[in-house]
């Protein structure tokens, strides 16, 4: 419904106003030339219903003469000419824009697919890592408890060379109160006990041999002692080498996450980052090149493992060997 009294007369006189003025008598300019007064769809219809009437009047024969029908004609003929040519280029435009986006599409998803293998692949080679970096945990873990049992066998050994030595003080101590009691009596009964003398000098040499021949072994079982100690100070000295492989891998494991969270972020910016694809593969080939490395730092670990166990082992062995060696010595003087 018209508002301010907006009717079909002033409607029709508005738009003569505008036509005079050289202006597209649209509906909104009318509304502006009523002083913005009336709805839009009164105006409208207004509008429609005028242009019928001037559209009858054309057709009216006693209106137009002849010529002035077949110039409409030929006018009307040449601008549905003009309209089916725009058409059918916009319909051509069209169809080579949807043609050029469905192959951009089809690039963009076989991009994002090849994309989507690269992060999956990485992801694995980091699951690979990680598990690689978890058994070198493990085997540093076992070099520790190895080493700390080879501290206790040390310490024990220790313990009983101390004790050993503390035996042969006694030892000597009492062989100088043998001695000493042996000289008294000796002065005591010299005329009566010259052959006693002699069998206890006799005596008394073979124990000096004993008591050189002891020193002697201590001699030995002490530069034993010695060697152990050097071949521990190795052993931990490989230790800590060991770990700080452990540690460089532990270094290489947050470069490969940090890694793994880049290329996130770039598969979720592939619509405008696909120019980055071969920084990506350069990526990938590094990634592959330090899983290389880190299996051959796991092969050479191995090595080094074994060879370790097999030194302490040995070591274990010739320890036993020198505990057996002084529980004998005592036994058989």
């Amino acid at each position: 419904m018209a508002r301010g009294g907006v009717n079909k007369a002033l409607v029709s006189k508005a738009r003569e106003t505008l036509v005079s003025r050289g202006e597209n008598p649209s509906i909104d300019a009318i509304r502006v030339e009523l002083g913005n007064t009336g709805s839009k769809s009164t105006i409208h219809r207004y509008l429609r219903e005028i242009e019928e009437e001037a559209s009858a009047r054309l057709d009216d024969e006693a209106l137009l003469s002849q010529p002035i029908k077949e110039l409409i004609g030929r006018l009307a003929s040449a601008l549905k000419q003009e309209a089916q040519a725009a058409i059918d280029e916009s319909q051509s435009k069209h169809q080579h824009q949807v043609e050029s986006l469905t192959g951009r599409i089809q690039e963009l998803e076989h991009s994002l697919a090849t994309i989507n293998k690269t992060f999956s692949d990485k992801e694995h080679e980091l699951q690979s890592a990680l598990v690689d970096l978890k058994e070198s945990k493990v085997s540093e873990a076992a070099l520790k408890a190895k080493e700390a049992k080879a501290a206790q066998t040390e310490e024990k050994l220790r313990e009983l060379l101390a004790e050993k030595q503390t035996q042969i003080e006694s030892l000597e101590e009492k062989h100088r109160h043998s001695r000493e009691a042996m000289e008294h009596y000796r002065q005591s009964v010299k005329e009566q006990r010259d052959q006693d003398q002699r069998k206890h000098e006799q005596h008394s040499q073979q124990l000096q041999s004993e008591i050189r021949a002891l020193n002697q072994t201590l001699s030995v079982k002490q530069s034993d002692i010695t060697q152990l100690n050097k071949d521990n100070g190795r052993l931990a000295a490989e230790l800590g080498s060991i770990q700080k492989t452990a540690a460089k891998l532990e270094a290489e494991h947050r470069k490969l996450t940090a890694s793994l969270d880049s290329k996130t972020e770039e598969a979720n910016t592939l619509n405008t980052k696909l120019s980055e694809l071969k920084v990506q593969a350069d990526e990938l080939n590094q990634l592959k090149k330090l899983n290389e490395e880190l299996q051959a730092w796991k092969a050479e670990a191995s090595v080094s493992i074994g060879k370790l166990e097999a030194e302490i082992s040995i070591k274990t062995d010739m320890m036993n060997h020198l505990l057996k060696e002084k529980k004998a010595a005592p036994e058989a003087r």
